[in-house]
């Protein structure tokens, strides 16, 4: 007899950003579900001449600060390769510093000695952060163009002197009606952002607006908020954007076992 696989037969609309939504995919599909790929989200690394000489002009000095944190598997993909590009060596006595076990994964496998909080919001990491001396401390954070500023600020707050690395910008893909018409229709969402959740119910609203019922699961608990104002109706928070998260929630919400 075949073995039940512990999301057998499930069809999950998953909505992160390449090179991310292929990973997950193939998670979902090893444990019996059907995933549905559909990017909310574009990232789009600077490519401009005027744009890298910036970042790299930032890079040089990269020595200069005590620790580097990166918001997001993006910002670590990326920003590692910008850095090896001005550093083939690291600069030793820095802290890396990737808020997520995600994030910090991507780092480490890419050559980077990174630490990460045990949350994964930039909330959770001032939290982690709060027995930390900063005051006067030179910190970097690596992120995409126009990120929140509730990092930056909380570290501030904290006395440090806060830079910003803005390495790629967020877009919104072009979808039509016709993109939702040959799509398989899901039993349930995983949107792992504001921006893609966002994005997501802008063209749901025009093109699908019965999916809003459907069990959407998120990483927060502010993202869940944001959620419930957009229209959603029926809304899972996660504690968590990572496969394993939103796995365990979503096994949870249908009352099955992970029995691999």
């Amino acid at each position: 007899m075949t073995e039940q696989k512990p999301l057998s037969s499930i069809r999950v609309l998953v909505t992160r950003p390449e090179p991310e939504n292929a990973s997950t995919c193939a998670h979902l599909t090893s444990l019996g579900a059907q995933p549905i790929p559909l990017p909310s989200l574009y990232i789009e690394a600077f490519e401009e001449d005027d744009k890298i000489r910036s970042i790299q002009s930032q890079l040089f000095d990269l020595d200069l600060y005590k620790y580097v944190i990166f918001v997001s598997k993006n910002a670590a993909r990326i920003g590692a390769e910008r850095i090896e590009e001005c550093w083939p060596m690291l600069p030793a006595q820095l802290h890396w510093i990737g808020i997520g076990k995600g994030t910090t994964k991507t780092l480490n496998d890419l050559g980077f000695p990174a630490l990460s909080n045990p949350g994964f919001t930039s909330e959770a990491l001032l939290n982690w952060l709060k027995p930390v001396k900063l005051t006067d401390e030179k910190i970097l954070i690596v992120r995409g163009e126009g990120g929140r500023p509730t990092l930056a600020d909380g570290l501030e707050a904290k006395g440090a002197s806060v830079d910003l690395l803005e390495l790629y910008k967020r877009i919104k893909p072009n979808y039509s009606a016709q993109t939702f018409l040959f799509l398989d229709e899901p039993d349930l969402i995983w949107s792992t952002s504001e921006d893609s959740l966002r994005n997501l119910t802008q063209d749901i609203m025009q093109y699908q607006a019965s999916w809003l019922d459907k069990p959407i699961f998120v990483p927060s608990q502010r993202v869940a908020d944001t959620a419930s104002e957009l229209g959603w109706k029926n809304i899972i928070n996660a504690n968590g954007a990572d496969d394993s998260r939103l796995t365990e929630a979503t096994l949870q919400h249908l009352g099955r076992k992970d029995d691999r």
